[in-house]
């Protein structure tokens, strides 16, 4: 009868600790994957960290006057108050379907990235066309805020 005590103990143990790891690793996934949703204009309170940033870009230009500048994109009020810099790496853009200048300008955007710092202001620097989705602008404004608030 001890036996069976000691094996049924052992046995409880076991279980409680398979499910206490199951959640840890659960929780552990959970956040490694987990993105946030944000405006361009609360990027600068997630430097260093990887989010989705959904917008629409105002204006571009290159940052040189030479053919191998990388593309700057504006998100939010003119240079120099932007909220963020979505910046092309000129390496990267040959990898590109599209000239992101051309296409992106008052177009709805939404990237994934980690947020670093150019220039003293926030950026996501677009390295692949895959980090990226450019959608036409039909009453953005609300329809992105309404998207925020029912999540």
């Amino acid at each position: 009868m001890e036996g069976t005590k000691v094996e049924h103990n052992f046995k409880t143990f076991t279980m409680k600790a398979i499910t206490f790891f199951l959640i840890i690793f659960i929780m552990a996934s959970n956040n490694i994957t987990a993105q946030d949703t944000i405006h361009a204009v609360s990027a600068k309170s997630y430097i260093g960290k990887k989010v989705v940033v959904c917008d629409r870009v105002n204006y571009g230009r290159l940052l040189y006057i030479n053919k191998k500048a990388p593309t700057i994109l504006f998100v939010g009020p003119d240079h120099p108050n932007h909220y963020l810099t979505l910046y092309f790496p000129y390496n990267h853009l040959r990898r590109f379907s599209f000239d992101p200048e051309k296409k992106m300008i008052n177009k709805r955007f939404c990237a994934t990235g980690t947020v670093k710092s150019f220039e003293g202001k926030p950026a996501l620097y677009i390295k692949n066309e895959a980090n990226l989705n450019v959608e036409e602008v039909n009453s953005f404004i609300f329809d992105f805020d309404e998207k925020i608030k029912n999540e």
